[in-house]
């Protein structure tokens, strides 16, 4: 599967244009060569005044509803905010360390057709069983499925061809966060996220808001 980023020349997609209209123009794109059921574009936005962070976000994932309960939102897609500085250069993403989102966000768009299942808000998904890093030097080893928090309202979500589709913010998660969202909840993951003040922005160097802590005798 291609690594490298193209030059973008957006095609005639409803979702494509809700990206350019609400988060700006991208600068480009990675296109899915290897498409199986669905064929899923990642749309890259530039940092800017208001938003001085890299955007990742899914189009094609919509194109078919996910295996949801009765109820449950069909179409989705994903987004990823990054550092300003995060190299998605081409010979960046032969490297692991920068490559790791790219490859994240187009697996988790794959994920719900292969498997028969859905995703959505408040979803906790490990990498792997047991979890693992998502690279080398990379302390997260799960997500979790956010609202896009830094996103202006109006992009939350679009309706297309009488579908309604929803954007979520794929936030990684340290071992111990992930076994907070799976065994506690949801709810008592983001008070920890609160107290730490984490948002849908990707810090690699956050803290880890589950580490226990140790009080040292003297």
């Amino acid at each position: 599967m291609a690594r490298e980023a193209a030059p973008v020349v957006l095609p005639h997609d409803p979702v494509a244009e809700h990206i350019a209209a609400h988060l700006g123009k991208p600068a480009l794109y990675f296109h899915e060569t290897e498409a199986g059921e669905i064929q899923v574009d990642i749309h890259v936005i530039g940092p800017t005044d208001s938003f001085p962070y890299v955007r990742l976000v899914t189009s094609g994932m919509s194109k078919q509803p996910m295996n949801v309960p009765e109820g449950a939102p069909a179409y989705a897609e994903l987004m990823m905010a990054l550092p300003s500085d995060w190299k998605l250069d081409e010979a960046s993403m032969q490297q692991e360390r920068w490559y790791w989102p790219v490859a994240l966000l187009r697996h988790l768009a794959h994920y719900p057709h292969k498997q028969r299942t859905w995703i959505g808000l408040g979803h906790s998904l490990p990498n792997g069983n047991p979890a693992k890093p998502y690279a080398d030097g990379v302390g997260f080893c799960g997500v979790v499925m956010l609202p896009p928090i830094s996103a202006p309202e109006p992009f939350h979500s679009v309706t297309v061809d009488g579908k309604d589709v929803y954007f979520h913010c794929i936030v990684p998660l340290f071992k111990e966060e992930l076994n907070v969202a799976r065994r506690q909840g949801f709810a008592k993951l983001l008070d920890k996220f609160n107290d730490y003040n984490v948002t849908d922005v990707v810090d690699p160097a956050r803290k880890n808001t589950a580490k226990k802590k140790f009080l040292g005798l003297f």
